[in-house]
């Protein structure tokens, strides 16, 4: 049995690899007539942790997302058969560099980092 909140919501996510790919911000279900609801996804996105702080916060932030990570401006989503259980981690089948969800970490150190280091 899985506890989605305790066990799944805000843990550190791995990739293939072992590198860190964030964390789970939120999880998608899909509602169905008469059965109980199915976990499709987990969302790995600003969009997703400031949505849950604050909508207002969470539609700011759409505009500049998309900017940084490549006119996506909508949450990243792990397919759930993609994901799995390794102690307090959750391990994905993805590579982390093949997706947008360092963009805004990859940004900053080009942006802000790398012209502090230069200066």
């Amino acid at each position: 049995m899985i506890r989605l909140v305790h066990d799944i919501l805000d843990k550190q996510v791995k990739d293939m690899d072992g590198e860190n790919a964030g964390r789970v911000d939120g999880i998608v279900l899909e509602l169905r007539d008469d059965a109980p609801p199915i976990v499709r996804y987990v969302e790995i996105s600003p969009i997703t942790l400031f949505s849950r702080i604050s909508e207002h916060l969470a539609r700011w932030w759409v505009p500049r997302d998309a900017r940084i990570r490549m006119d996506r401006g909508r949450p990243f989503r792990v397919p759930w058969q993609n994901l799995r259980r390794n102690g307090p981690t959750i391990m994905m089948n993805l590579d982390v560099e093949a997706t947008p969800i360092n963009a805004l970490e990859d940004w900053l150190r080009i942006k802000i980092v790398n012209r502090i280091h230069r200066t």
